[in-house]
């Protein structure tokens, strides 16, 4: 979801963290898809921004959580954000960080380059958050002033329901058509290979 305020520097934050802690309700590209749409919407309403933060709030994620990652998924959505996303990055942080951040990190920092490594920052408590940007902008859970993270949620939920329409537009029409690109394309299979190109088959 995308935080009210704004940090001293003027930067602004996408927030998110887990409302159901139950790992076999988790799916990961399900919360890609939400979190891309929150960005989108962001990037349209604002245009341009000083900076963004993404925070993750780690509390509830769990081992049976990070059974649920792949390496392909993080490779797939760390090479749009490192390659494709219109943003100014200027932070990313996991917060109230636990054990279980050591695997997500061995899935993701093969696919990250030193610009993202750098300002990577794994906080076990508020104390080191402090030092980035103020603590209230986050929601209550989190040790911040912003309110309850369901009561944000909802609303986020509804500003992405009112913009349906934009959205489908979006997926129909404002894609990138590989067969008009000048030189080699950038497919699926070229950038994750076969794997990256195909679901999963069951076949009994």
């Amino acid at each position: 979801m995308q935080l009210d305020g704004k940090t001293p520097e003027g930067y602004e934050i996408v927030y998110g963290r887990l409302i159901d802690f139950d790992p076999s309700h988790y799916t990961w590209n399900d919360t890609m898809k939400l979190w891309n749409m929150v960005t989108d919407l962001w990037i349209r309403e604002k245009a341009t921004m000083k900076g963004h933060l993404f925070v993750v709030d780690i509390t509830g994620v769990t081992f049976g959580h990070a059974g649920r990652l792949s390496p392909l998924g993080f490779k797939k959505y760390l090479t749009f954000l490192q390659d494709a996303l219109p943003v100014r990055l200027k932070g990313l942080h996991f917060i109230h960080s636990s054990p279980v951040m050591e695997v997500i990190l061995a899935m993701m920092k093969p696919f990250m380059k030193k610009e993202l490594l750098d300002i990577l920052h794994i906080h076990t408590n508020n104390d080191t958050v402090a030092k980035f940007f103020p603590l209230d902008l986050l929601p209550n859970e989190s040790g911040g002033k912003s309110g309850d993270v369901m009561t944000l949620h909802e609303r986020n939920i509804k500003k992405l329901e009112s913009n349906r329409e934009w959205f489908l537009e979006d997926e129909q029409t404002m894609r990138v058509n590989e067969a008009l690109r000048s030189g080699k394309q950038k497919t699926a299979t070229d950038l994750f290979g076969v794997e990256g190109s195909f679901k999963k088959l069951n076949i009994d």
